[in-house]
């Protein structure tokens, strides 16, 4: 049976290295932790953004089915960092391990967990026998250290909270409905990013990850602009840190202009990955007086009927 990560199970990790599947785009291209280091994290401060878990197997290479999730308060969305190990012998079920984490991102307040996987991958697979449903496909793309296009006037300038209003205007117009539902609005400051203006309203935003490892880009352009590839040199010159760490930019398939203009531009296109979510089940203690018919000038309905009395 699925359980926490406990101290004890540190002493098997060193097995599992180069073993993890990483379902985190964030962590895979901008911080990169280790194996050991993510997961002593979980164990030793429990009140992390991190919970790991283990399920037994009977497997003496690897005596556990692994699994770790990122939960950030006040964003309703448990992120499945990694599931280890990627390879044995018989396809292992997952989905008490899976189910675990589900219970736990529950307890944290996640009304859902999201996972990025690779087009036909074992971490597909998994989900998906988890009760994981695609949402949107998208693939990450690692840009140039330098693009020169066009005049080079079009600028971005760091966001703040007052742009909040004006950015979420784009947001919701660009982004389609079924993906708002399940990704929230851009809210700055709590999110990093760059704004770019025309004629007093907003017409491209970029939330910003930077990391040790590189920066994560999440584009969003007005679809009325012609000229895609000066917004996107643009934004790599204002972009810092570049000189020192490698830039990716995550677009989505509804964003078809920006892939487009990222093979002129000579930028590195990345695997297909499907984006998968799955709802909770949000368990609560709840009372509701209500009045049911028949029942008239009784006390409203508060404990279970076995135990009110009725007066004829």
């Amino acid at each position: 049976m699925a359980r926490k990560l406990a101290w004890r199970d540190l002493t098997v990790l060193h097995r599992y290295q180069n073993q993890r599947m990483v379902l985190d785009n964030s962590l895979r291209f901008v911080f990169n932790p280790g194996l050991f280091s993510s997961v002593l994290l979980s164990v030793a401060l429990p009140s992390s953004e991190f919970y790991a878990a283990a399920d037994p197997l009977e497997s003496e290479q690897f005596p556990l089915l692994i699994g770790q999730i990122l939960f950030v308060a006040d964003n309703h969305t448990a992120r499945i960092a990694m599931l280890a190990p990627s390879s044995l012998g018989a396809e292992p079920d997952y989905s008490g391990l899976i189910s675990h984490l589900s219970r736990a991102a529950c307890e944290r307040g996640a009304l859902q967990m999201m996972g990025e996987v690779g087009l036909g991958s074992p971490e597909e697979q998994i989900l998906h026998q988890s009760g994981f449903r695609s949402y949107t496909e998208q693939q990450i793309w690692k840009l140039p250290r330098q693009i020169l296009s066009g005049s080079g006037q079009r600028s971005w300038v760091p966001a703040s909270r007052g742009d909040n209003g004006l950015a979420q205007v784009l947001y919701q117009r660009v982004v389609p409905a079924q993906i708002q539902r399940l990704e929230p609005l851009p809210d700055f400051p709590k999110i990093q990013g760059m704004l770019s203006w025309k004629d007093g309203r907003v017409v491209g935003i970029a939330l910003t990850q930077f990391g040790p490892r590189g920066i994560l880009l999440d584009l969003l352009l007005d679809p009325s602009l012609g000229s895609v590839d000066e917004y996107l040199s643009a934004l790599l010159f204002h972009l810092p840190y570049t000189s020192r760490r490698e830039v990716y930019l995550r677009v989505r398939d509804y964003q078809q202009v920006t892939s487009s203009a990222l093979e002129r531009l000579g930028a590195l296109p990345g695997d297909q990955q499907r984006v998968m979510v799955k709802r909770l089940a949000v368990h609560y203690n709840a009372q509701q007086t209500f009045v049911v018919q028949g029942f008239e000038k009784q006390p409203d309905i508060t404990t279970p009927i076995s135990h009110t009395k009725i007066k004829n």
